[in-house]
């Protein structure tokens, strides 16, 4: 009950203020793309080039592992696909003769087909042996040591991106008769003495029905030296209202 009478006083004062009051709400820097990298093969961890703080580069390796049984393996069917080319090809010449029947046309065509199938399952396991970085980032936490043998979907690397950085805002209902996509705000944020441009890019369509806030996220326009997890407090300079 006392949480409620809170929420509603502040409501009030904050409808008091006047259109060109500053608005202030907490906030925290998160990153846009974080993910967690799972090996898609069982096999050994042959290299981990990065620790947790590197930086990385779109399409730079993160994790490579020992698969030389899946190298093996796509040798062998890639050798098997060009002798079923070779029984296909052979089946086209003598069905054009008339020497051969249709069931074994069909039978090699099926053979070939079947062998260009195994040879791209072939060539897919081998290339799922290098993890690569899917954008510019920093590693967060590695999650496995060198030499290990891991096992299929085991979690390997956590890694976020530092493009395109955002803000999440937590702030009171009553905001939303002036709160818009579009709208400018800035990021104070106190351990680095920073403050950063950001505009608000989407309002949660959903409200907490105890606390009567909402999440809204802003995206920085200068990212300088913040990073995730920061917090700041975002200060917002409404448009005033015209009669």
């Amino acid at each position: 009950m006392r949480s409620s009478l809170s929420c509603v006083v502040l409501g009030l004062l904050l409808s008091s203020l006047p259109a060109s009051a500053e608005y202030t709400a907490r906030a925290v820097i998160k990153a846009s793309d974080r993910a967690v990298l799972s090996g898609e093969v069982a096999a050994s961890v042959k290299s981990l080039p990065l620790r947790a703080g590197d930086a990385f580069a779109r399409g730079d390796v993160l994790v490579a592992l020992d698969c030389a049984i899946y190298q093996e393996q796509a040798t062998k069917v890639a050798a098997e696909l060009e002798a079923a080319r070779i029984r296909r090809d052979n089946a086209s010449e003598m069905d054009a003769l008339n020497s051969i029947g249709e069931l074994e046309v069909a039978l090699a065509m099926s053979d070939f087909a079947q062998a260009q199938a195994a040879r791209n399952i072939a060539r897919l396991n081998a290339s799922r042996c290098t993890i690569r970085a899917p954008w510019n980032g920093r590693v967060v936490s590695v999650l496995v040591n060198e030499h290990e043998v891991i096992r299929q979907q085991q979690e390997l690397i956590e890694v976020l991106a530092t493009e395109g950085l955002e803000a999440e805002v937590v702030v009171p209902a009553q905001w939303l008769r002036w709160l818009k996509p579009g709208l400018p705000l800035q990021l104070h944020v106190e351990s680095i003495e920073a403050v950063a441009q950001a505009r608000v890019i989407a309002l949660n369509p959903a409200i907490d029905a105890v606390s009567q806030t909402l999440t809204l996220r802003a995206e920085l326009i200068d990212v300088g030296a913040l990073v995730p997890g920061m917090s700041a407090s975002a200060v917002f300079m409404p448009e005033p209202e015209h009669p």
